[in-house]
């Protein structure tokens, strides 16, 4: 008797020290609805439904205007989508680590989720791989690939004017950046294939794992069918990375060149003295780490901004004028001076991403105690920011801030509004190292889509479906119908 009162002592200090102590900072912060003793929020994170749960995890967002809390389990989260208070945490240079829920990537020694300390090194390293010289002398590359995938474009339709865009474009981005990090085009057509499966796979797991309170115990989630499937997919996705690693250690040890010099990120990791050597465990994980999030955003994003020319006849008229005075014949090369006189598309791209941020939302732990615009945030909170719901926000962007207008982003319109109202990149020191590249191999592709091709469908705004994943993903795909442009248009 007296083991089972002690027992309940223990739980009830428990209890009241996880829910009433430690979060005593939050009492005065509104909390997202319905909220249950214990469970918290969780039953709003439940639903089978990758779109159901999208809706949910994001309507909170959308209720609030500045701060509001969380609970997953006994986890408390502080979250916004004010776009001052999203940049106060993101730029803040103790706000920097990724919270927990980042490692179930399992890519602990890779960029994306590495703790702060060891990722200043391997961003130092990276860094150069994507500077503007670099991302520039890419551009042949780029165009050879978007090539390619026109060829497919055309091959799709032979027998049906409609086209699925997903598992082309994401062909098409794995390819380019396979290209640039190992340094060749090194993955065969079905090779490919199996990757972005088993990539689309995994993220499906990781992010259903990130929003389940109780799979976040190791213990408890290696008894899942989810953990065998993520299992399986990571092992096929690494069987590609390693054996590419192995061949291009062979091919490095006969050249002669330094690769410090070399735009490949493979050879760079490969070639890192400074403070040791990287392990392969470190080097893997770190190409992986850019071909998994580079391919999956970026393909999707440039689905979504077919989908959106597409819905919107005038806006893609324009932008295919603009084109025609840029490019004065379609086999014409493209080069740097020419995407830079591309204005219009520079527009589109931008309000593209602004309804469909490739990253819908983006989370940091404090690392020290903060206060940001007079709330007080402990060390270890865990702070979450929606872009997708920032960039939808009515007193940021107007009244119409879920229709599709890329004249937002003309110059005129540009000036007084914040820069913190538009960050899909992210911002502060862990923004995307990949945006600058995104933006050029985008501008690249649609250059030729929208120059070889009409964009028609048959969805409307109102009917587009966004799914829970890691990156932004639409539902049911992108299908479109695409008609050859002639002489004429």
């Amino acid at each position: 008797m007296f083991a089972i009162v002690l027992l309940l002592v223990a739980a009830c200090a428990s209890y009241y020290y996880t829910f009433v102590v430690r979060v005593r900072y939050a009492r005065d912060i509104p909390s997202a609805k319905p909220c249950y003793p214990l469970i918290g929020n969780g039953l709003s994170f439940m639903e089978k439904s990758p779109v159901k749960l999208f809706e949910n995890v994001v309507r909170p967002f959308t209720q609030f205007d500045r701060w509001f809390k969380v609970w997953l389990g006994p986890q408390l989260m502080l979250c916004t989508s004010h776009p001052v208070l999203a940049e106060c945490v993101l730029s803040h240079p103790k706000c920097l680590e990724k919270p927990f829920f980042y490692s179930f990537v399992q890519l602990e020694n890779g960029i994306l989720t590495r703790k702060y300390q060891n990722w200043k090194r391997y961003r130092k390293v990276l860094s150069p791989a994507f500077s503007t010289s670099n991302v520039t002398n890419a551009l042949p590359l780029f165009e050879s690939c978007a090539e390619n995938l026109m060829c497919k474009l055309q091959s799709a339709l032979v027998n049906d004017s409609i086209v699925s865009l997903a598992p082309l474009l994401s062909e098409c981005m794995l390819n380019m950046i396979f290209s640039t990090t190992m340094g060749a085009n090194v993955v065969e057509e079905q090779e490919a294939k199996n990757i972005l499966k088993n990539l689309d796979i995994l993220f499906q797991m990781i992010s259903a794992r990130a929003i389940n309170a109780v799979h976040h115990y190791d213990w408890l989630y290696r008894h899942t069918g989810n953990f065998l499937i993520e299992s399986c997919s990571r092992a096929e996705c690494y069987r590609v990375v390693d054996k590419v690693l192995a061949s291009r250690r062979s091919a490095l040890a006969n050249e002669s060149y330094e690769t410090i010099e070399s735009p490949a990120m493979l050879d760079r990791l490969i070639a890192v003295k400074e403070d040791g050597p990287l392990t392969d465990a470190e080097i893997v994980q770190n190409i992986y780490s850019i071909v998994g999030a580079g391919n999956d955003t970026t393909a999707h994003s440039l689905g979504h901004t077919c989908l959106f020319l597409a819905m919107h006849p005038a806006v893609q008229r324009r932008l295919y004028q603009e084109l025609c005075n840029v490019f004065h014949h379609i086999d014409e090369p493209i080069t740097e001076g020419k995407l830079k006189q591309l204005s219009y598309m520079e527009c589109v791209i931008k309000e593209s991403l602004r309804l469909a941020p490739p990253g819908a939302t983006v989370a940091r732990e404090a690392q020290e105690d903060l206060l940001i615009e007079g709330q007080f945030i402990p060390r270890g909170t865990t702070v979450v920011v929606s872009l997708f719901a920032l960039h939808r926000r009515k007193d940021f962007w107007g009244d119409d801030a879920a229709h599709f207008n890329p004249d937002r982003f003309l110059s005129e319109r540009s000036n007084n509004r914040p820069a913190c109202a538009f960050m899909p990149f992210n911002t502060g020191s862990r923004n995307c190292l990949g945006s600058r590249y995104a933006m050029q191999s985008m501008k690249v592709i649609m250059s030729m889509i929208v120059r070889k091709y009409k964009l028609y469908t048959e969805l409307t705004m109102e009917q587009m479906r966004f799914r829970f994943d890691i990156a932004l993903k639409q539902e049911h795909g992108y299908a479109v119908r695409l008609e050859r442009r002639g002489e004429s248009d």
